[in-house]
């Protein structure tokens, strides 16, 4: 009896042990992190290591690890193709990829062919495409009776609550001009934060060196008296130093002139350091209050890509969302040797982006990424 009644007794606890057993497997098959429904939803989820972006200003933007975003938020002129290899340069916010014209130390212009001894100038005039606009964000946002900017006027205390741009009530755009590359391209003459390509640039556009040395002293001018230590800075505004080496010819056509004979320009067109920044969101970001609690282009881009930022965590989550003012762009219908083939021109001639928002998450260390990502958390994983 006393053997039955212990054999009994741990039956009973064998189909308790098996019944948790079953519990515990069925709560984890819902184990997600995400919301409810994020899974069923048009969602890339992935992970990105280290840390956040140190920088998403596209003037000051250097590191790995921000390019993700960077190039899904920003446009610059040109781009690669998706698809063809050797890579190919394609026209995005340009019109079209241009060859420079020469002209010697006098002026006059030289052929295609002249020799890179006799060209004292490389100038590229730009057509920009028209109808670009930039994401909707409070920086453009004006008043419809008045056509007054709402935000670009705000006092010490006037943010409140709001800690991201779709906080503010009112939203707005405009269409991409000449004039934002242009200045853009004069803001990496900026004293406000490094500039890790100015060296670069200031020797290949004509007057940049120049021009940094002139903003350094006007820039001194508007920070008189500040303490260097007072995250609120006054508006440099480069609207107002032209620069000898980029102008706007018109609305949409975009000139910059180049020292020498320089054909790796082209290329330096397709990178984020010559994404157009709109003056307005520069001129919003400087506001007081903005930079102490994160409001700056540094983690909440303002660009005319696919994607906007809608989340930013420090070190733990950001989210992007599709720029609901990007233009129609379509995926290409041919590529490289072998990708029909491959399946790669399935979507020929379908309107892009395909997602409609992209968690990053993110992960310091590499093990437990992997196995989020064998466990279904995330559908791209990142080596």
């Amino acid at each position: 009896m006393v053997i039955a009644s212990l054999s009994s007794g741990w039956a009973r606890i064998a189909v308790l042990i098996g019944s948790l057993a079953g519990l515990g497997a069925l709560t984890a098959c819902d184990n997600s992190p995400h919301e409810p429904g994020a899974a069923a939803s048009n969602t890339l989820f992935t992970a990105m290591v280290e840390g956040s972006p140190r920088h998403l200003d596209p003037t000051a933007s250097y590191w790995s690890n921000e390019t993700p975003f960077t190039y899904q938020i920003y446009e610059p002129l040109y781009g690669y193709h998706y698809l063809k290899r050797p890579f190919e340069l394609v026209p995005k916010t340009a019109a079209q990829v241009v060859e420079p014209r020469y002209v010697d130390a006098g002026g006059r212009p030289l052929p295609a062919d002249a020799p890179a001894s006799a060209v004292a100038q490389s100038i590229y005039q730009i057509p920009i495409r028209p109808g670009i606009l930039f994401a909707p964000h409070p920086a453009f946002a004006k008043d419809p009776s008045t056509g007054r900017y709402r935000y670009h006027d705000m006092k010490s205390g006037d943010l409140g609550s709001r800690r991201r741009p779709g906080d503010f009530e009112h939203q707005g755009t405009r269409e991409l001009l000449a004039d934002d590359f242009v200045y853009a391209l004069k803001r990496h003459a900026t004293t406000r934060f490094t500039t890790p390509i100015f060296s670069t640039f200031a020797e290949f556009v004509v007057g940049l060196r120049e021009y940094g040395l002139l903003i350094k002293k006007e820039d001194a001018k508007l920070r008189a008296g500040l303490a260097p230590s007072n995250p609120d800075k006054p508006f440099l505004d480069f609207r107002q130093w032209p620069l000898e080496g980029a102008r706007a010819l018109d609305s949409h056509t975009l000139e910059i002139r180049i020292k020498g004979k320089y054909p790796q320009w082209n290329y330096w067109m397709q990178m984020t350091f010559m994404a157009p920044v709109a003056w307005e969101a520069d001129a919003f970001y400087a506001q007081p209050g903005m930079a102490a609690v994160g409001l700056s282009l540094d983690r909440w881009p303002v660009g005319t890509g696919p994607y906007m930022m809608e989340e930013f965590v420090q070190d733990r989550r950001h989210v992007m969302v599709r720029n609901p003012n990007y233009r129609r762009e379509l995926y290409p219908c041919e590529g490289a040797v072998g990708d029909r083939e491959a399946g790669l021109l399935d979507d020929c001639g379908k309107p892009t982006p395909f997602i409609d928002r992209i968690v990053l998450t993110v992960e310091r260390e590499s093990v437990p990424q992997r196995a989020k990502f064998r466990q279904g958390f995330y559908d791209v994983e990142v080596f």
